[in-house]
């Protein structure tokens, strides 16, 4: 039977670190504590819930079956608590101190240069920390409690997390110089049939939305898998196939003309940019806030930033009005 119903929240942190970092090294470095520490904090809690948690081997920690029971109730317990300290330290102060703001591959080498010069100027004393990860690893950052929010594309399926949608970002045709589409404003994405696509390998939320793209639209055109959007662009300009790229990433690529771009026709695809955070957070309001911030400085840095469509359709946002008009 358990020695006390209540055990503290060093001891709930200590176990929660440990189960997601799996080894007592790591798990005390990022809790900033020394190894005996962090072994006795487990130990104690172990007493006190009446049963092993983990199990010690030489290399790893493996999570017991208990261990596993009571991992979920742990974290959301270090969650609530750290959200009552983000409450008590930003109370009359908000957007103040540190943040940590994860940010996705393909909106990162273009938005957050913007995002990190600007909110110097506009929050000058709030400190991000800007973390570059893919959107599932970002999700499970955010819920495990090691980031405070993320910007990433939010045609995804979110769960146990708040979204500030903040803007529409374009998504064009990557196309060889040569390429009969060169300078094409009317592409209609049916055309994607008897086009060789380039995408990125699985994981990447662009390739998730070239696919739904072809879906929605029922083409299947031959597909090539490259690991990153560099060695898509390099296929592109040898002539081997066609990309659908944000709009944004246009002003990394140079014009050199090794490459032309076609645009969808209108309504366009786009893909809705937003600000996540984890719905039990207190700070929604300057979650809000800050996508505000973010969404004035990626205008005025000249990104291609339009208004949020009056529907939330995903079919909308990827320009299915245009094949509605032709049925």
């Amino acid at each position: 039977m358990p020695t006390s119903p209540l055990p503290s929240f060093s001891q709930l942190r200590a176990f929660v670190a440990l189960c997601d970092h799996q080894h007592f090294g790591e798990a005390a470095v990022i809790l900033g504590v020394s190894q005996p520490s962090l072994s006795q904090a487990i130990t104690a809690l172990e007493k006190r819930v009446g049963g092993e948690l983990v199990e010690r081997t030489t290399r790893r920690v493996l999570v017991t079956p208990l261990g596993e029971t009571l991992l979920p109730y742990a974290r959301e317990a270090v969650l609530a608590a750290e959200s009552f300290n983000d409450a008590v330290t930003s109370r009359g102060a908000a957007l103040t101190g540190s943040m940590r703001l994860g940010i996705i591959p393909t909106l990162a080498p273009y938005l957050a240069p913007v995002i990190l010069d600007g909110l110097g100027r506009e929050l000058p004393r709030l400190q991000p920390e800007l973390r570059e990860m893919m959107t599932d690893d970002a999700l499970d950052a955010l819920n495990r409690g090691r980031l405070d929010a993320a910007v990433i594309a939010i045609d995804v399926n979110l769960r146990r997390t708040a979204v500030v949608p903040m803007y529409d970002e374009p998504l064009v045709l990557l196309i060889p110089a040569d390429h009969p589409w060169a300078g094409r404003e009317d592409v209609d994405p049916a055309e994607l049939d008897d086009q060789k696509l380039l995408m990125l390998d699985e994981g990447n939320c662009l390739r998730d939305q070239t696919l739904a793209l072809c879906q929605r639209y029922g083409v299947n055109p031959p597909i090539a898998v490259a690991t990153t959007l560099a060695t898509v662009v390099g296929m592109v300009t040898h002539g081997v196939g066609a990309t659908v790229i944000p709009e944004g990433a246009l002003r990394l690529l140079g014009h050199d003309g090794a490459f032309a771009v076609a645009r969808f026709a209108e309504p366009g695809a786009v893909r809705r940019i937003g600000l996540v955070h984890r719905t039990s957070s207190s700070r929604g309001e300057d979650f809000a806030r800050l996508a505000e911030v973010v969404t004035d400085l990626a205008r005025a840095a000249g990104l291609p930033v339009r208004p949020l469509s009056e529907s939330a359709d995903p079919d909308v946002r990827v320009g299915r009005r245009a094949r509605r008009g032709r049925s």
